[in-house]
């Protein structure tokens, strides 16, 4: 698979098989992504992968916010980069025609106890999509630089990952309560706990992992300026 198929195929992956992802495996895709690019070189960026009962109680603790947590309001959350500010009139749209073509997936028609069901999704998200193992992304810079060098090897993270078979999603929903990664894996007070990444084998059956990823039209995101 050539670097532009790569980009072209991968997707974000929300059911996975159950099959474990071998160690070998994580640490040859992470040494790979080590060659992302980064501001001044820094390579400002930390990796806390976990799997089997590790990530199950940090995945339990998480599923608790669900309880609490409806999937819109942020107030109880204390994410180390927060938002400054809900998704401007000219992106909403793009997040809600993403919406309508994942709640008929979600909620088929006639679903019945909605809210129910509603909780029952929050709780799968919070446990990764229950994949095999994730990987927490971290860095010690929380500069605008740096937030840009963490985007670029999170990822490289996920193309790599095609090569070896594996699907990947970027979650940005789990680190938004920092506190129980902290707590559960030592990690340090300065260091930012930035994104997370849901990784293992993908089930292509699944219908949320094949629904049409729509794009906006290039015309509508490129001003040509002396070409």
């Amino acid at each position: 698979m050539d670097v532009i198929e790569a980009i072209r195929t991968r997707r974000s992956i929300r059911v996975f098989k159950p099959d474990p992802v071998p160690k070998k495996v994580l640490q040859e895709l992470l040494d790979v992504s080590r060659w992302a690019p980064s501001g001044g070189n820094v390579q400002p960026w930390y990796f806390e992968v976990l799997a089997g009962e590790v990530l199950a109680t940090v995945t339990a603790r998480l599923a608790e916010k669900a309880k609490t947590w409806d999937g819109h309001d942020y107030m109880d959350t204390k994410p180390d980069l927060p938002r400054t500010g809900p998704y401007s009139k000219l992106l909403m749209p793009r997040r809600q025609s993403l919406k309508a073509l994942q709640d008929p997936i979600y909620y088929p028609p006639g679903t019945k106890n909605l809210e129910a069901k509603q909780l029952e999704h929050r709780e799968h998200m919070l446990r990764f999509f229950d994949a095999p193992s994730a990987i927490i992304v971290c860095s010690d810079d929380r500069g605008s630089s740096a937030i840009v060098s963490i985007g670029a090897v999170t990822q490289t993270i996920c193309l790599a990952a095609l090569t070896y078979g594996l699907g990947t999603c970027i979650m940005g929903i789990p680190v938004l309560w920092p506190e129980i990664f902290r707590e559960l894996l030592s990690i340090p007070k300065d260091r930012a706990i930035v994104t997370s990444i849901a990784i293992g084998y993908p089930d292509l059956g699944a219908p949320i992992n094949t629904f049409p990823r729509p794009r906006e039209p290039l015309d509508d995101l490129v001003e040509w300026h002396g070409l």
